[in-house]
């Protein structure tokens, strides 16, 4: 092992990893990320770190990445968790893993699971030292695990060199740091500490000549180290009166010529050595060294026990690899460009007939190509195969990498720039996809290529909710002559997903219907499903809620019969939603759980912000409002991780309604902020997702004029396109409200007779029978027509919409000089509001029933407390007694019936409520505030 000099000037950071330490082990994990430039101890410090868990009893997984990770997913990540001890995965694990690494996001969730386990028993350390190196999918699984494993015994320790750059993995330790990770800056050594650390490898005190030789060093330990290591050999320190001083001429001056100084005094066969495991670019073997040298294995072990003590490379039993990443680079560096990409030639073909991955042999074939053969090109595609699910960022650099190698001619460019700008796409890199795509869209293409190339936008545009962008792409396409049929009804699906969050219903319903008349006559099955799942959506908009059934339930049983493809539309999402527009709740729910179940079999979490998003709403209809805000909660999550922000307005919008009902104003101006952020990068949104939100803020801000300018739009559109009232029936009476607020009457009446029309289409739904009740009562102040509508909505599954009526009616009560009929009515929409959780509706109802009885009141319309035990939500609660009982949280969500996301909301809020931070300290709280263990979990 290469000479460890002891730590010096890093004590304030060693306190907080000493700290951090300390507290895994009892049971409070977190993550701490360490930055600064090359050479200036983040490994030092992290290699610290890891020696007290170890002390402590605390597992440790270590890994260090290297360049080659980007095209290697998961490589170091997974070493690190197999070399452990015990293993947190072992090889069975790791095979089951390997068989579905096509499916990331399974791949990633399977990941958490094995961690969340092996947490349940111990505490772990994960450190990723050179993190700026990671692949996209182990930056993926760094976005999921670590808030997902907030309440684990579970520490993450990572570095990056600084200043950081822009890589998936850049900016995943951002965001990390923006969701509370610890950042850990380390600087230059004050002069004390360099004092000290020139002592400690010289053996003696530095006499001034060297502590000005130090000074220039710019107080980075590592070069400091290695240039007064240089000296050292080269018998260039000398020690007079206890003082270490500098002999001699000619100083080093740069870390580079002292490591070439150094180099040039070792053999050449060592030389050749270290530059051929420079090329490699990751830790070698003696085996692939020898080949790329074309030497016999024998030939190099005196070279590699010199290069071992000489402390150069370190030895790990398997491997071997430079002791520090600057020494490699500047070996690197110093190889002639040309000699470089011989070697890389060479290290291509060598690595290939060691099997290693196609994606390492690729990067070779490319950094030492003139030119792109057909040997190079097999390659290429075997990488590509390889990483392109996992990592498609990594694949379409490689290819664009080869593009520079082929000539304009080359038959497979232009098959090849299509798989660039699908991959771009898909990595969320769309304004680079957009950019090569427009590049060569102006060209001549063949028609089926050029719509191949435009529905592949289309789609990642899609997803990522650039609506506008995707209807230009699918109309030009779709304008063009020779579009294979099957493609046709894919852009047209497309299309009208994307016109319906544009307002066009006219354009979504004919884009919708073609798309599955060219579906069923192409057999293109995801299309038929897709479109009818676009035709339930527009039925749903216009208040047709026994066709938008039909449409979902066709599409339903279309993918039940065929599977394959047609699964991944999951046109259940849609089925729920409609089952939930004619009041059938339960039903909703349960085609959800059916839907996340096959999700979760499919791998295609990219509907999870979707699922989420209708979760969200169904249960604010229903008045669970925590439960709602749980899933809203894990839907932008999911949102942000996936990088799928179609979804992120309403999900915000749905936070923000919520805030506003609890009486967190301050809560619902930030979410609103975010919306309008996420609008101005141009993701779309229905207008009604984001206005009505918004008025309802206005409203509880003591600005109803403002909140009628917000919704003046929506008022006059209300009769052909009711979609705000078909998803919130009770917005009739508010909207009344606000237009009787600002004396505009005429709109108040618009609204009268779109709720009626929707109720009289919809005759079996009695939220809207109960809802156009309620506003003719209120618009035309009719104490009867209000009682009936308090009747109606007695069978509606809405309760909070109940509790408006009753309001309303204990109002119109009073002001007919019916006091116990009005405290009655009041006093009942005061208990449905403080039982779903509404604070500020709650404390409303509270008022006016005080002014009405003059008497405070108590008992179930009283205030929930906002912190311990007695907050908890009954949903809370189920989830706390499991986890106390040991369950993970992906186990509690397969028994409740939730995602873990949800699950993880759900524990977040229980933690806040509580004041705690870890598990260990819950399951405390449990036993002693529910120590029957045995009680039901749900």
């Amino acid at each position: 092992m290469p000479r460890q000099f002891p730590l010096v000037g890093r004590d304030e950071t060693m306190a907080v990893l000493d700290s951090a330490v300390a507290a895994v082990a009892q049971g409070s994990g977190g993550c701490v990320v360490i930055e600064g430039s090359a050479g200036i101890g983040k490994s030092r410090v992290l290699a610290a770190a890891t020696a007290r868990a170890d002390a402590l009893g605390v597992g440790v997984a270590a890994g260090r990445a290297t360049e080659l990770d980007r095209v290697a997913p998961l490589t170091t990540f997974l070493a690190a968790l197999r070399g452990s001890t015990p293993q947190v995965l072992d090889e069975a694990q790791l095979a089951d893993l390997m068989r579905h690494q096509d499916a990331k996001f399974w791949l990633v969730d399977r990941l958490c699971e094995f961690v969340e386990s092996y947490c349940r028993d111990r505490s772990l350390v994960i450190t990723l030292d050179d993190a700026q190196w990671l692949d996209e999918l182990t930056s993926l699984a760094l976005r999921v695990m670590v808030p997902a494993l907030s309440s684990a015994p579970l520490l993450w320790l990572l570095t990056r060199r600084y200043p950081a750059g822009r890589s998936p993995a850049d900016d995943t330790v951002e965001w990390l740091v923006g969701e509370g990770a610890q950042r850990l800056a380390l600087g230059p050594l004050d002069p004390e500490a360099t004092a000290q650390l020139c002592a400690n490898v010289l053996g003696g005190r530095p006499g001034p000549g060297l502590l000005a030789l130090a000074d220039g060093g710019g107080g980075n330990p590592f070069l400091l180290e290695e240039l007064l290591t240089t000296l050292q050999s080269a018998d260039r320190i000398r020690h007079v009166g206890g003082l270490a001083e500098i002999s001699g001429d000619g100083l080093p001056s740069s870390f580079v010529t002292a490591v070439d100084r150094r180099l040039g005094e070792l053999p050449v066969e060592l030389r050749r050595l270290l530059e051929a495991g420079s090329v490699l670019g990751r830790p070698f073997t003696l085996h692939e060294v020898a080949g790329l040298l074309a030497q016999p294995t024998a030939e190099l072990l005196d070279a590699t026990r010199t290069a071992v003590e000489s402390e150069t490379l370190v030895d790990d039993g398997d491997t071997l690899w430079f002791r520090h990443s600057l020494i490699r680079e500047a070996i690197y560096d110093g190889l002639p460009g040309a000699a470089r990409k011989a070697l890389h030639r060479d290290a291509a073909t060598v690595l290939r007939a060691e099997g290693r991955p196609s994606p390492e042999v690729a990067a070779h074939f490319v950094s030492g190509a003139q030119q792109v053969g057909p040997q190079a090109m097999e390659i290429l595609r075997e990488a590509l195969d390889e990483v392109a699910h996992s990592t498609p960022g990594a694949a379409a650099d490689l290819i664009l990498r080869t593009l520079d190698l082929l000539t304009e001619q080359d038959p497979a460019r232009l098959r090849l720039i299509a798989d660039a700008i699908r991959l771009l796409a898909s990595a969320g890199r769309l304004a680079e996809a957009q950019r090569l795509g427009d590049v060569y869209l102006g060209c001549e293409l063949p028609t089926p290529d050029e719509a191949a190339i435009r529905l592949g936008l289309a789609e990642a545009l899609k997803h990522a909710g650039q609506n506008r962008e995707v209807v230009g792409y699918t109309s030009r396409a779709l304008a063009q002559q020779g579009v294979p049929t099957r493609d046709y009804a894919n852009l047209l699906a497309v299309q009208a997903h994307a016109l319906l969050q544009l307002d066009d219903l006219t354009g979504a319903r004919d884009s919708a219907t073609r798309a599955v008349e060219l579906g069923e006559l192409s057999g293109n099955h995801p299309a038929m499903v897709s479109g009818g799942a676009a035709q339930s959506a527009v039925a749903y908009a216009r208040g047709d809620l026994d066709l938008a059934l039909r449409y979902a339930d066709d599409a339903v049983v279309l993918t039940n019969r065929v599977h394959g493809e047609a699964q991944h539309r999951h046109p259940r999402l849609w089925l729920g939603l409609a089952l939930a527009s004619l009041d059938q709740t339960e039903q909703a729910a349960e085609v959800y759980a059916a839907d996340r179940r096959i999700s979760n079999q499919l791998g295609t979490v990219w509907s999870h912000p979707l699922s989420h998003l209708f979760r969200a709403d169904l249960l604010v209809s229903t008045g669970q409002l925590a439960d709602a805000e749980a899933e809203a909660e894990a839907g932008l999550l999911a949102a942000e991780q996936l990088g799928a922000t179609a979804c992120a307005p309403a999900l915000l919008a749905t936070l923000a309604h919520l805030a506003v009902r609890r009486e967190d104003q301050p809560a619902a101006r930030r979410y609103l902020r975010r919306v309008q952020q996420r609008l101005d990068s141009g993701v779309s949104a229905t207008p009604e997702e984001v206005r009505w939100e918004l008025a309802l803020y206005q409203d509880a801000e003591g600005s109803p004029a403002t909140a009628f300018e917000t919704l003046k739009g929506i008022y006059p559109a209300l009769l052909d396109r009711p979609y705000l009232l078909v998803q919130e029936p009770s917005a009739a009476p508010h909207l009344i409200r606000l237009a009787l607020a600002v004396a505009a009457r005429d709109d108040a009446e618009v609204v009268v007779d779109a709720i009626r029309r929707l109720a009289d289409r919809n005759p079996s739904v009695c939220s809207l029978a109960g809802a156009a009740l309620h506003a003719e009562g209120l618009f035309g102040e009719d104490l009867d027509t209000l009682r009936a509508a308090v009747a109606a909505y007695r069978a509606s599954p809405r309760p909070l919409a109940r509790a408006s009526a009753l309001e309303d009616l204990g109002r119109a009560e009073q002001a007919r000089g019916n006091g116990d009929a009005a405290a009655q009515s009041m006093e009942q929409a005061l208990t449905l509001y403080a039982d779903a959780g509404a604070r500020r509706d709650a404390k409303r109802a509270r008022t006016r029933l005080y002014a009405m009885t003059a008497r405070r009141t108590s008992g179930r319309g009283s205030r929930r407390p906002k912190t311990g035990w007695a907050s908890l939500t009954q949903s809370e609660l189920r989830v706390v007694r499991l986890v106390a009982k040991g369950l993970t949280n992906r186990e509690i969500g397969t028994r409740l019936f939730l995602s873990r996301h949800t699950v993880d909301s759900h524990v977040r809020h229980a933690f806040g409520k509580l004041q705690l931070s870890s598990r260990v300290e819950l399951t405390r709280v449990v036993m002693t505030n529910s120590p029957d263990t045995d009680e039901p979990d749900f």
